[in-house]
């Protein structure tokens, strides 16, 4: 059971969910490798199970990546599910503050290896990428001048988005904090598992209540709800129009470090994409949390106005599980912790 009455995850985001096709399980494969990612539980559903589940009416294999971070607090897992068919193409490489974007953060210490390897990348057309430059953003506002005697301080961003995946790597430069993830220098890529995930919401509809009340999250240290969108690097690295605020907020579970949310919402009406951004679509299409009490969660989503989805119990993983739309549209998964886990 839960330790108190408020409080059924006792920690952050437990899976990013990928969506893919079938037939390219391998190469899916080979390159989440690459960043530490590796399997340790496959699934499958037939077509009319998975239509009573997630209500896409195909056959589904899924397979939970690993890496080595993910031990530390039970967060930042990726579940491929490979489809037979697709629901639709997903969210590709479109751009970050429309209304259904979501992507999967990661911390890194060397952004610049990323940035190169994936620049490499998308000159030889793989993945139909798009890469930001790196973008520094200073700690301080107004930022110091930076010289030999002074350097930069504050982090270095890049965002990958491409047909199979939506991805930010930031590093931190001159300073550290603990939190966002648990790093593996000994991957090419001195990666964490998956530090944050992120929820575009409606124009003009910001609100966190729903995920703080059903999930029990808190605001982050550092992530108060703000307004941003007129810094240079914000502009840079979200690709922004002119004049495009937003709102957003950094939400975590109090005692977990790892699996943050951050919400957005911008003060400009633009594209709806949260149909290409729900399960069976190609690339990230939902999330998932860890809780002690499914029947509790169901209640608690209902009684916030949320739409639970499935008409079965059981996920891919046969686990006790709930298929879900919050209030702000976006999809979710949730499934049971085993005891042990929960009261660690």
């Amino acid at each position: 059971m839960p330790k108190n009455d408020s409080q059924l995850c006792n920690a952050g985001i437990h899976e990013f969910v990928f969506g893919g096709e079938l037939v390219r399980e391998a190469e899916y494969l080979e390159f989440w490798a690459k960043l530490g990612f590796v399997p340790v539980l496959e699934g499958e559903l037939k077509a009319s199970q998975a239509q009573s589940f997630y209500g896409h009416h195909s056959a589904l294999r899924s397979i939970r990546l690993q890496h080595l971070g993910c031990n530390s607090y039970q967060t930042g897992y990726v579940r491929l599910q490979l489809w037979t068919e697709l629901r639709n193409e997903g969210l590709g490489n479109g751009r970050a503050i429309e209304c259904g974007s979501r992507w999967m953060g990661m911390y890194t210490h060397d952004v610049l290896q990323l940035h190169d390897s994936f620049t490499s990348a998308a000159s030889k057309q793989r993945w139909n990428l798009k890469v930001t430059p790196v973008i520094n953003a200073p700690l301080q506002n107004p930022p110091p001048a930076v010289d030999f005697d002074q350097p930069f301080v504050g982090l270095r961003e890049l965002l990958v988005f491409g047909n199979d995946f939506r991805l930010a790597f930031i590093q931190r430069a001159g300073f550290d904090r603990p939190g966002f993830g648990t790093f593996d220098d000994s991957l090419p890529y001195k990666n964490t598992e998956g530090s944050h995930a992120n929820v575009v919401q409606p124009a003009n509809s910001f609100s966190t209540e729903f995920y703080k009340t059903v999930f029990g999250l808190d605001t982050a240290p550092y992530g108060d709800a703000h307004d941003s969108g007129d810094e240079p690097p914000t502009i840079a690295a979200l690709g922004l129009k002119q004049g495009e605020i937003f709102h957003v907020e950094r939400i975590k579970q109090p005692n977990c470090p790892s699996g943050l949310i951050q919400v957005y919402s911008s003060y400009v009406e633009g594209a709806d994409n949260r149909d290409l951004s729900r399960p069976g679509s190609r690339n990230l299409c939902a999330y998932s949390v860890q809780v002690s009490d499914i029947d509790e969660l169901s209640r608690r989503v209902s009684v916030q106005g949320g739409v639970i989805n499935n008409t079965s119990k059981f996920d891919e993983f046969g686990q006790a599980a709930l298929c879900f739309c919050a209030p702000d549209g976006y999809s979710w998964l949730a499934t049971t912790m085993q005891k042990e886990e929960f009261d660690e």
